[in-house]
């Protein structure tokens, strides 16, 4: 076999997750609510739990509560729930104490939108 270097270059459409990417990189959470059962999913769901495909793009608060944690080299991260959303997201810690269970969210890279938490308050919910 002879070893061969072949790069790419393209760019990925949002599609459908559009305005929860824009979102993410204006530090906004963008959730998605259901019309049929009123379920709001962050982060959203295409098809909702109920089999419902129908649904609204709502802003929350981007507060959210961390549930547990857990950190290796790549960095912390947690399951957290965040405040009006139904179920819980993983989640990147920036500079969060051990002790810290709030964070709201942060603007994401635009290069690597992902859902990231900086502490709030510092403290226990």
């Amino acid at each position: 076999m002879i070893p061969y270097r072949m790069e790419l270059d393209y760019a990925l459409r949002p599609g459908w997750l559009g305005p929860f990417l824009v979102g993410l990189c204006d530090g906004e959470a963008v959730a998605r609510k259901c019309r049929d059962c009123a379920a709001i999913s962050y982060p959203p769901l295409r098809m909702c739990r109920c089999g419902g495909r129908n649904g609204d793009w709502v802003r929350l608060s981007g507060r959210a509560e961390v549930i547990c944690r857990t950190g290796g080299a790549d960095g912390a991260f947690a399951l957290a729930r965040f405040d009006g959303a139904d179920g819980m997201a993983v989640v990147q810690l920036q500079d969060f104490p051990e002790e810290a269970r709030v964070g709201q969210l942060a603007i994401a890279d635009p290069d690597l939108p992902c859902i990231s938490l900086v502490p709030l308050g510092g403290g226990a919910a």
